[in-house]
């Protein structure tokens, strides 16, 4: 009797983890050309060897910035990046409606870690700004969480935490950019992404 007791407690138990399991919304391999659904862009991006990589080109004096279609609420996002060169800090952003604009940005410097919210359009805040050392050349680690309103993000061990009201709001797009080190383009460095991966929790 105590055997089978035991076996319906594992069975309960696996079947519960495997009914919490998260949903994975997006697992980027970045080993060939992008989807249609990166739709947009600044500076020149390639995808090769499973790594995102881009630079600041043409006329426009802009970091480079590669824009993706992916409705979200509340999520779990990972992915690692990579100043080269003379880059000097890599970001992620997340955007409402086109006539709506920016949420949230995460940005990610050589110095220092920055949580900038957008309450409205064409406003900026500084939820969070703290000195914080990345090493050029070297793979660095993020992984955030969006719950509502509040953004929790860990690069490379280090724990941020931000809250408001318009991180809670649908985010349909997000961008991977920063700045790349000049308008002189490759030759003086770039900004390279790997193993984005997207999930939400049921």
């Amino acid at each position: 009797m105590k055997s089978l007791s035991a076996l319906f407690i594992s069975l309960s138990l696996c079947a519960a983890s495997f009914a919490a399991a998260p949903t994975v919304l997006l697992e980027e391999k970045f080993d060939g050309p992008l989807s249609g659904d990166w739709f947009w862009g600044l500076g020149t991006w390639t995808a090769k060897d499973g790594v995102l990589r881009g630079f600041e080109s043409g006329a426009r004096r802009h970091g480079p910035v590669k824009m993706r279609k992916l409705p979200l609420a509340d999520a779990a996002i990972e992915f690692e990046f990579r100043l080269v060169g003379k880059a000097t800090f890599a970001g992620i952003i997340f955007n409402g409606t086109q006539e709506r604009g920016h949420l949230v940005h995460l940005v990610m410097g050589k110095d220092q870690l920055r949580v900038i919210a957008h309450p409205k359009k064409s406003e900026s805040a500084d939820l969070f700004m703290e000195s914080n050392a990345l090493a050029v050349g070297e793979w660095h680690r993020v992984k955030m969480e969006i719950k509502g309103p509040t953004l929790t993000a860990t690069v490379d061990g280090k724990k941020i935490t931000a809250s408001n009201p318009c991180i809670a709001e649908e985010k349909l797009t997000f961008g991977l950019g920063g700045d790349s080190g000049g308008a002189e383009g490759e030759k003086v460095g770039a900004l390279e992404f790997r193993k984005l991966k997207v999930t939400r929790n049921p």
